[in-house]
C-alpha cells in the first residue's frame, strides 16, 4: 500500500463509494509515512475534492517503567496520562507519575510510575522503670531497704508509613498511648553511721573534714570584756564552756551535737564530744572555732585539720 497522501487518496478512490464508506462505518484508518493515520476529509463522490485524506493522530512508541517492569506500548494519545490509559495502567490518585501526567507525549518517551501507598505501623515500646533512692534518718549507713518494685510499662506508638513500590520513604508519629505505665523502684537507704568511741557506739549521719582554729570568750576573740552583758555568752544563749564549738549554722545547726576527732597529734588529745553554740563572722563553710578558756590554749592550738562527725540527734 503506498503511504503518501496521493496514494492514500488513489486507494480510497479506487475502492469506489461503497468500500469507502464501508471503512468509514467501521472506523478504519490507512497509515502514512512517519506512523501518521489519516481519515477522510469528505464524502467520496464525482466532486471530491483533491485532498480527501489528512492526518488525525500520530503513534508514538514509549516505554514505561511501572511495577518492577518495563513495558513498551504504542499509542495515539497526545499526553502521558492518555499513555497510560491506553496501556491499561491505572494510576492512583496519590501515585507519582514523571514526567506529570498533564504533559504533551513525544515519540519513544519514558515514563515513570511511583506506587505511592500509606498503611499505619504500631511499635511498642517499653517503658523502663525508674530507681527513686530515698535518705531514711533511721536506717544505718550502707543498709539498704526496697520499699516498692520497679515494673517496666508499655507504649504503642502509631505511625503513618509511606511507601514507594514497596520501600519505606518516610514515617511520622501520629499519636502515642500508654498501654501500661510504669512504676518507680523505691529504695531507702541510710544516712546513719556508727563511730565507736571509748565504749560508746555513736550514731551520726553526716562527716565533715573541717578547718579548726580557736577562740576564747576575751576581747581578742569576742570583742567583748568581762562586764559586758554578752561577756560569756554564745549565739544561742548558753553560757560558753569548754565543749563548745563556733560553726556555721548553714552546715551545722545550732545545738547540733558533733564527734571531732583529731588527725594529729596535737589535734588528736581533742578528740571527743561537742556542742554547736556558737557563731562567727570567720566561721563559714567548713571551718569551727573551738573554745579554750585562756588565750595560751588557743594560741597553742593554733590552725587544724579535723574530722567532724554530725551525730544523730
Amino acid at each position: 500500500m503506498a503511504r503518501k497522501q496521493t496514494g492514500i487518496k488513489g486507494l480510497l478512490l479506487g475502492l469506489g463509494l461503497l468500500a469507502a464508506a464501508t471503512l468509514l462505518i467501521v472506523g478504519c484508518t490507512v497509515a502514512g509515512d512517519n506512523d501518521e493515520v489519516w481519515r477522510l476529509a469528505s464524502p467520496l463522490g464525482a466532486d471530491a475534492p483533491a485532498d480527501i485524506a489528512e492526518p488525525v493522530f500520530r503513534v508514538s512508541q514509549v516505554t514505561i517503567l511501572v511495577d518492577g517492569a518495563v513495558r513498551r506500548a504504542s499509542v495515539l494519545g497526545d499526553t502521558v496520562a492518555a499513555a497510560l490509559e491506553e496501556a491499561g495502567i491505572k494510576v492512583a490518585e496519590i501515585d507519582r507519575v514523571e514526567p506529570s501526567l498533564d504533559t504533551l507525549l513525544e515519540d519513544q518517551a519514558t515514563i515513570a510510575v511511583t506506587r505511592v501507598t500509606t498503611q499505619e505501623e504500631v511499635v511498642y515500646k517499653r517503658l523502663g522503670f525508674r530507681e527513686v533512692r530515698r535518705p531514711s534518718a533511721s536506717v544505718n549507713r550502707g543498709v539498704t531497704r526496697v520499699l516498692q518494685a520497679g515494673r517496666d510499662g508499655r507504649e504503642a506508638q502509631h505511625f503513618s508509613v509511606v511507601l514507594e513500590d514497596g520501600v519505606e520513604v518516610a514515617r511520622t508519629l501520629v499519636r502515642s498511648e500508654v498501654l501500661q505505665p510504669q512504676v518507680d523502684r523505691i529504695v531507702e537507704y541510710g544516712t546513719v553511721g556508727t563511730l565507736s568511741r571509748g565504749g560508746n557506739n555513736l550514731r551520726y549521719t553526716k562527716v565533715i573534714y573541717v578547718t579548726a582554729t580557736a577562740y576564747t570568750s576575751g576581747a581578742e576573740s569576742t570583742g567583748k570584756s568581762p562586764g559586758h552583758p554578752q561577756y560569756g555568752i554564745t549565739f544561742s544563749g548558753l553560757p560558753v564552756q569548754v565543749g563548745h564549738i563556733a560553726v556555721d549554722p548553714s552546715l551545722i545547726p545550732l545545738l547540733s551535737k558533733v564527734y571531732i576527732e583529731g588527725l594529729c597529734e596535737v589535734s588528736r588529745a581533742l578528740s571527743g564530744q561537742y556542742l554547736a553554740t556558737d557563731t562567727g563572722s570567720a566561721i563559714r563553710g567548713n571551718r569551727i572555732d573551738i573554745y579554750f578558756e585562756s588565750l595560751a590554749e588557743a594560741l597553742r592550738f593554733g590552725r587544724r585539720r579535723m574530722r567532724l562527725y554530725l551525730l544523730e540527734r
